[in-house]
């Protein structure tokens, strides 16, 4: 009888230590980030001239471009569930995700003393820069 119980309770084992860490990482996957892998672009500028367009990418990269300068990639990371930052040619900016939805994103980007808030909509394809006058 104890080695039929020794049996059971191994038998037991092995199902549980299958089944419990395929449940675990169902359980602990990542949900997909609303920000990461989608053409941002800016909506509305001050400059009046078409918005940046930034894309966050899921290995860090962050594309930034526009209509009139050349696209750069940068690194960029999570700071906190509502916020980000990216090394802009050696200084890091950083910013609070106010709202980010499917299709619209506000940042509040801080810079130097200054909170400047900036909203994107989900670019759409195709787009091409209009000929910018120089």
């Amino acid at each position: 009888m104890k080695h039929l119980t020794t049996s059971i309770a191994s038998i037991a084992s092995v199902f549980v230590t299958a089944v419990v860490p395929l449940s675990a990482a169902q359980e602990s996957s990542p949900k997909t980030d609303a920000l990461v892998g989608r053409a941002w672009v800016e909506t509305k500028p001050q400059s009046g001239l078409p918005g940046v367009m930034m894309v966050f990418l899921g290995d860090g990269t962050l594309l930034m471009d526009s209509c009139w300068e050349t696209y750069a990639l940068r690194k960029w990371t999570r700071t906190g569930p509502d916020a980000v930052s990216w090394d802009e040619d050696g200084a890091k900016v950083s910013a609070k995700i106010k709202s980010l939805t499917q299709s619209q994103l506000t940042l509040q980007v801080k810079a130097g003393k200054d909170v400047v808030e900036h909203r994107y909509a989900r670019g759409r394809a195709p787009y091409v820069c209009p000929d910018m006058k120089r």
